[in-house]
């Protein structure tokens, strides 16, 4: 599944987001005022990174209320400049880790993994209506009806896996493309088009009505 990467700047978002990447980590970057909402839009995701600098009783309002919101999922703080009094007030109030700069990103990454817990493994294996799809991440191999292998490049693995997380629900490209290609709005999206016309070639021989739909102005859905 995919995490949040929750900052107020969010340049320093991506920064995070980029070093997680070099350890094969998926993230996206969200901004945020840290204003307290039952509605943020991060909160489908499967965790939380929450980036504070010199954090104050406002972004220790805003990590109770996302931890209780938020209730069994794994919610991290890593914290870029701190007194001491401020640290010792988020370490009582708070039950989550509790990092501080430099981060040790590998350690983290361990140990958030340990804390998904099997609510997070979500299935590879789609079922359609009259087909089964499963993703094969040994192999980077799409397998339909347990029978038909499609061999898939790197991306294009990727956006299923982004697709599978999210099935039936709307994805919109921006999403797919932090997601897959790591970047922001600096880069073209276009690339996520090219690479879906693509992946749905691939599988168009192999079902009776391709699983990807394209829903205008909005984005992709697996349905």
């Amino acid at each position: 599944m995919l995490s949040a990467i929750i900052s107020s700047d969010y340049l320093q978002g991506l920064g995070l987001q980029k070093s997680f990447d070099y350890s094969n980590f998926k993230s996206l970057v969200y901004k945020t005022d840290f204003n307290i909402s039952d509605h943020y839009d991060f909160l489908y995701h499967d965790g939380f990174f929450v980036f504070l600098q010199n954090p104050k009783e406002q972004h220790l309002n805003f990590c109770l209320h996302l931890s209780m919101l938020a209730s069994g999922k794994p919610l991290f703080i890593m914290i870029d400049g701190c007194d001491l009094q401020i640290l010792n007030s988020f370490k009582e109030a708070l039950s989550c880790p509790i990092f501080l700069a430099p981060f040790p990103y590998r350690r983290i990454i361990t140990l958030y993994e340990s804390q998904r817990g099997p609510f997070l493994d979500i299935s590879q294996k789609y079922k359609g209506d009259d087909y089964v799809m499963e993703l094969d991440a040994s192999t980077r191999t799409l397998i339909i009806n347990e029978k038909d292998r499609i061999a898939l490049k790197n991306k294009e693995f990727f956006i299923l896996k982004f697709l599978f997380a999210h099935r039936e629900k709307i994805v919109s490209k921006l999403d797919l493309f932090e997601y897959v290609w790591g970047k922001s709005l600096l880069g073209s999206i276009s690339t996520v088009d090219t690479h879906m016309s693509k992946l749905r070639k691939k599988i168009k021989d192999h079902v009776n009505e391709n699983p990807i739909k394209t829903i205008p102005c909005a984005g992709y859905m697996l349905k």
